[in-house]
């Protein structure tokens, strides 16, 4: 097997993220966001956008949260409402859920 075989193998192991947001929950439960890990492409269009901290908080929920089928939760068109209508702090600490790494992975380097 080819390094970048190998390579491509281990992203792909990577598990997904399970967000529960009881904030954002409703009878049944917490609103449960899933989150497939950030790529190298992701992290380079976040890189490049304009706005400040608040627009890639806001470009991250939109791109990476999920439900459990894999559909998108919020659209191009959420930007708005989520920029002026939704609790910024909350939306940070998904964010950092989602950008964060699996605390095995952060021991061992």
């Amino acid at each position: 097997m080819k390094a970048i075989d190998r390579a491509v193998e281990h992203f792909k192991s990577k598990p997904v993220k399970r967000i529960e947001v009881p904030e954002w929950g409703d009878d049944s439960g917490p609103l449960v966001i899933f989150a497939n890990p950030i790529t190298l492409r992701e992290q380079s269009k976040l890189s490049r956008i304009e706005g400040g901290d608040a627009e890639m908080l806001i470009e991250v929920l939109v791109m990476k949260a999920e439900d459990g089928q894999g559909n998108k939760l919020f659209t191009i068109e959420d930007k708005p409402k989520i920029r002026s209508s939704v609790d910024p702090s909350l939306v940070a600490k998904i964010v950092s859920q989602i950008m964060s790494q699996p605390q095995e992975t952060l021991e061992k380097n």
